[in-house]
């Protein structure tokens, strides 16, 4: 699944052409629903801030996107990230 997002940091300024750490999850019935899915990605920001990255190409923190049934519910994507790159 592909996902593009503009990075900014706490004041605002676009964080530009860095990598940034990004932890996805997948979550079931509503925003604050559980996680069926984890994964944490390092890509890197263009001039612009833009990250682009597949869901579901990342390194596994839990679940397997492969077998969510998106057909049973509703599923929402929770983006964390890191503009120091997660050190």
């Amino acid at each position: 699944m592909s996902y593009q997002a503009v990075v900014r940091d706490s004041d605002d300024n676009l964080i530009a052409n860095q990598p940034v750490g990004m932890q996805i999850s997948i979550l079931q019935t509503s925003a604050t629903g559980t996680a069926v899915y984890v994964e944490t990605q390092t890509p890197a920001t263009n001039v612009n801030g833009l990250v682009a990255l597949e869901i579901g190409a990342g390194t596994v923190v839990s679940g397997d996107f492969t077998t969510i049934d998106w057909s049973a519910d509703t599923y929402f994507i929770k983006t964390e990230t890191d503009p120091t790159g997660g050190k």
